[in-house]
């Protein structure tokens, strides 16, 4: 391992960052009041891995966290993508409650998880490319990459065999992911079933008309966190979108040290007023622009799954409406995709994916027989 070799899925350090029984795991559950707990079998021992990958065709170092059961041959993997967050500290690798609740929900019932805490964020010091495709599926295959490194130099066994799952933010990311492995395959994974909780598809045709209308609190949040992230990648100027103190504001929130609600508090509570009115304007006569030709770049739904891919979401999430899943679900059946949808009840967008994941957990042990 050396800081030296830059190519991408390079392993640079491996830290050991918890060891946990299954019996600590069940009372943190119980401590972190989720709304739906689920079953623990295994203990597990938790690293945060560091690892070279690519951002806009220049060497990045990123983080991940890989969660092993205790006492148990692992013979499939998970890979966990996370939700919004702009907070470096609370990436998965972090050492926090969300790494331990994801290493405890999967390697706690017998795979190796994986969990990339994404570009920027985690122990990164770049920004976070949010929503943008390739460097979200560059971070996710080198890092597979990375983590089958230490297993064989470690000794222990690599399982290919491998199911996504990921929400919001990263329900997007586990649907691009899906569609580069099919496409072009890697000896590193095999993809056996794909969970998607609360699904943004279609960025620029249904994700952004409902989310300018401010319907969620969370929505101006959203969108200055896409607009930043896309007018880095696509190095366009924020200030073409955004009026000069919105843009000045959004450039100082999102720099992995803001925490959400933070975030939150500081920009409008609808999104409208950050927009330039020439843009808006110009939007809605259906004109075209970076940001909205940035967003049919990095759709999700043109596609055909050939795994089985199964898009949950929540009756009352009005951060992310049904329809993006409805919708995009349809679209990708006009290609012969293997994809259903699965409505889980009356949930909102925060509390949703606390009870999918105790589904997926099951569905993920049916699909693998662990």
């Amino acid at each position: 391992m050396s800081l030296n070799d830059k190519s991408r899925g390079s392993l640079v350090s491996v830290e050991k960052i918890g060891s946990h029984s299954a019996l600590k795991l069940r009372i943190a559950q119980r401590v972190a009041r989720i709304p739906k707990r689920f079953p623990v079998r295994h203990g597990i021992v938790l690293y945060r891995l560091t690892y070279w990958t690519e951002l806009t065709g220049q060497p990045e170092l990123a983080t991940g966290l890989l969660a092993i059961p205790k006492n148990h041959r692992a013979r499939t993997s998970v890979m966990w993508l996370n939700g919004t967050n702009p907070t470096r500290s609370e990436a998965p690798s972090s050492g926090g409650l969300i790494g331990l609740l994801v290493g405890a929900l999967f390697a706690g019932s017998g795979h190796l998880l994986l969990a990339p805490d994404y570009i920027g964020l985690g122990r990164g010091d770049t920004y976070h490319p949010y929503m943008h495709t390739t460097s979200t599926v560059d971070a996710a295959t080198d890092f597979i990459r990375a983590v089958a490194t230490y297993c064989k130099r470690e000794g222990i066994e690599w399982c290919p065999q491998m199911m996504l799952v990921g929400y919001s933010q990263g329900a997007h990311a586990v649907a691009v992911l899906q569609r580069e492995l099919e496409s072009l395959p890697i000896q590193e994974a095999e993809i056996l079933a794909v969970a998607s909780i609360a699904t943004p598809l279609d960025l620029a045709n249904v994700t952004l008309p409902w989310a300018l209308e401010g319907g969620a609190v969370t929505h101006s949040t959203y969108l200055a966190y896409i607009a930043h992230s896309y007018s880095r990648a696509y190095n366009q100027p924020l200030e073409s979108l955004f009026t000069d103190n919105a843009a000045t504001l959004v450039k100082e929130l999102f720099d992995g040290l803001h925490a959400g609600d933070d975030i939150m508090r500081q920009l409008p509570p609808t999104p409208l007023p950050m927009f330039r009115d020439s843009w808006v304007q110009s939007y809605r006569a259906g004109e075209s622009s970076w940001f909205r030709d940035a967003l049919e770049e990095n759709e999700a739904f043109n596609w055909a799954p050939r795994a089985p891919l199964r898009l949950y979401y929540g009756e009352a999430d009005v951060d992310v409406p049904p329809n993006d899943a409805l919708l995009g679900a349809q679209k990708m059946r006009d290609q012969g995709g293997n994809v259903e949808v699965v409505p889980v009840g009356d949930f909102e967008h925060a509390t949703v994916v606390y009870h999918t994941v105790p589904l997926v957990q099951e569905w993920f042990g049916q699909v693998s027989k662990t």
